[in-house]
């Protein structure tokens, strides 16, 4: 767990930064991106009959009349489920998020676990916040992780480790550094809690699977990842005012000797598979 920026308590600067005070991964919130994305899936594979044939022909542009629109980076062409994570078109997941509707987009941001409050050996962490609109431009881009949407890094972690671990999470426990050894890890995690089930098995698997892909095809595979067989989404976020956006990656090891959930958070950071995919491989590397 590492929050940036900080201060020492023992040797107090004369000016503290600003935000030096907030543990970003426990206490405070922040637009999620294209991470979000992830459970804008998990409602449609579990809702709709049609999740795997639904395709659309992205333009770059997704028009919602009177002057309301959903933008690409660019035009990805006809695309379906796997393949609008992989490239994470927002036209895609735009019509995705209206298919499913804001009732059930609702239930499933509760269900994964992203409005809950976690207590983390006595650190209550920040509830993350959301609007639902019925439908329009507004929901879509709530579908895509914009809008309203504000997610607290600790929630979105729980949620990678239930995807996998096919639908139940563990909530995290912190290790004092002198019990972070290898032969204390097995100790503490069998001291876990666990939470009820956020989605069914085979909708954990299929989102691993996608995760898994993209990693394989979009985010540089082993060159970028060496040895970590990781399970990811990346997420840029805008947060506008002129500000560079914010650089997400989320996701998993697929490895039973090393079972770690992770969220890398760059704030103003730029694409999130570059910045903060970057920082996600220097830490796992060291666990590995």
């Amino acid at each position: 767990m590492v929050s940036s920026p900080t201060y020492d308590p023992l040797n107090v600067p004369g000016t503290i930064p600003d935000g030096a005070y907030i543990n970003r991964f426990t206490s405070a919130r922040f637009v999620p991106g294209s991470t979000f994305k992830l459970v804008t899936a998990a409602a449609a594979l579990e809702n709709l009959d049609d999740v795997y044939s639904f395709s659309i022909n992205c333009t770059g542009k997704e028009d919602y009349g009177h002057g309301d629109e959903v933008t690409d980076l660019s035009a990805h062409g006809t695309v379906s489920l796997e393949k609008a994570l992989e490239v994470s078109c927002n036209c895609y997941f735009g019509k995705l998020a209206e298919k499913v509707g804001g009732g059930l987009m609702e239930k499933y941001t509760e269900k994964c676990g992203l409005t809950k409050s976690y207590d983390i050996d006595g650190i209550e962490t920040e509830a993350s916040t959301f609007d639902y609109p019925d439908g329009g431009v507004n929901l879509a881009w709530t579908g895509i992780g914009q809008y309203h949407d504000m997610v607290n890094p600790c929630a979105m972690m729980v949620y990678m480790g239930a995807i996998a671990n096919d639908g139940t999470a563990v909530l995290p426990k912190i290790l004092s550094p002198q019990n972070f050894v290898e032969e204390k890890v097995d100790q503490a995690k069998t001291a876990v809690l666990k939470t009820d089930d956020m989605i069914d098995d085979t909708t954990a698997q299929s989102l691993a699977s996608m995760m898994r892909n993209n990693v394989e095809k979009h985010y540089g595979g082993e060159n970028a990842f060496p040895g970590l067989h990781l399970c990811a989404k990346s997420g840029t976020a805008e947060v506008g005012k002129g500000k560079k956006p914010n650089a997400w990656f989320v996701g998993f090891m697929q490895d039973e000797n090393h079972p770690y959930a992770f969220v890398v958070l760059v704030e103003n950071g730029g694409y999130g598979s570059e910045v903060a995919g970057s920082v996600a491989n220097k830490v796992l590397q060291e666990l590995k």
